[in-house]
């Protein structure tokens, strides 16, 4: 059989380098070393997180006390005490003040209303839960013979520029957050600043803090007793708060969200890592030790693009810390975030 010249050189080359080739059919060397498979267990992630207040908060009601509001100032005042459940005995630092949207009466405009009872202009942590209440539902009583010309921004102005050291002085204090809730079924008629003047002005108060500016007033078409609230909806929109119809008749979740809000409190809560979703376990610890577990779906619900809980019936109290447990995504990499003894969230 006739051999071509490739192959002969090929031989011819390899016994040259002193090698031998081998056909895989028999013989081998040795394996050596310890059997190591890969490690196929998922890692586990615990998130502690503790729900914290801000330190100290000014909130300022701005109440709409023309012809048309008597049945909202009544649902106002009667579901106060779910708003003031955040405040009383918390250890917060807090001042709530009421004053009028009338700012043609020099006697109201922007000038915090007295409890009858009392010569204090704002309630603070110096009164017990039930004097809050009390004092705030005479407050809030502000009747319905205010001015057809509502100007909800401009009393806000007034309040806490140009009566903070005459009839207001110490209500807004520079270390503390602003919360400041307009309730009115009109438009805002202010004239004193336009709606991008009042939000730059508010948005620059507090660097270091925060501010927001709650609209309950009317909104779209689903409110047949309430304009809408143009120039108080716009900002909200630019500085942040809480957007509610006020002809919706639940005040008592209103005023639990306002004061969520006010207080601090967070119910979302941002994992470090990414999760196996169906592998997320809720629980809260209480201030006093007590642990309770929280279901999926019921209780709390994941939203995987922000990476965060957010609770559904429950609120965790200042101080409990609250415990993400789960399965890391094989494919996640670094934490997001470093999360260990603080609350985050919105």
């Amino acid at each position: 059989m006739r051999r071509s010249v490739s192959f002969f050189l090929a031989t011819a080359l390899v016994n040259a380098a002193g090698c031998t080739i081998d056909n895989g059919l028999k013989g081998g060397s040795e394996a050596t070393g310890a059997y190591n498979p890969p490690d196929l267990s998922v890692p586990k992630q615990e998130d502690a997180i503790t729900q914290v207040t801000v330190p100290s908060v000014d909130v300022l009601f701005i109440v709409d006390n023309s012809g048309s509001m008597s049945e909202e100032q009544r649902a106002l005042r009667e579901n106060f005490g779910a708003f003031m459940q955040y405040f009383a005995g918390s250890g917060l630092d807090y001042h709530v003040g009421v004053v009028s949207t009338d700012c043609d009466s020099p006697r109201e405009k922007g000038v915090l209303v007295q409890d009858e009872t009392s010569t204090d202009r704002y309630i603070d942590n110096s009164y017990t839960e039930d004097e809050a209440v009390t004092s705030f539902k005479a407050r809030a009583n502000l009747g319905t013979n205010g001015s057809s010309d509502e100007r909800g921004t401009d009393a806000a102005w007034t309040a806490l520029i140009e009566n903070a050291s005459s009839t207001n002085a110490g209500f807004m204090r520079e270390e503390a957050d602003l919360s400041i809730v307009i309730i009115s079924d009109e438009r805002n008629w202010s004239r004193d600043h336009s709606v991008n003047e009042f939000s730059s002005w508010m948005n620059g108060l507090k660097p270091d803090g925060s501010v927001y500016f709650s609209s309950v007033v009317g909104i779209g078409d689903s409110c047949m007793t309430a304009e809408r609230g143009t120039g108080y909806l716009e900002v909200t929109a630019q500085v942040g708060g809480i957007e509610w119809n006020i002809c919706s008749t639940d005040y008592a979740s209103l005023l639990d969200e306002l004061g969520l809000q006010a207080a601090g409190l967070k119910n979302e809560f941002f994992l470090s890592l990414v999760p196996v979703e169906d592998s997320i376990q809720v629980s809260v610890t209480d201030p006093e030790g007590t642990d309770t577990p929280y279901a999926a779906g019921t209780d709390w619900t994941y939203d995987q693009p922000r990476n965060s809980i957010s609770f559904v019936t429950v609120h965790p109290d200042p101080l409990s810390v609250v415990h993400i447990t789960y399965d890391v995504l094989s494919t996640s990499g670094d934490p997001v975030d470093e999360v260990t003894d603080t609350a985050s969230g919105s």
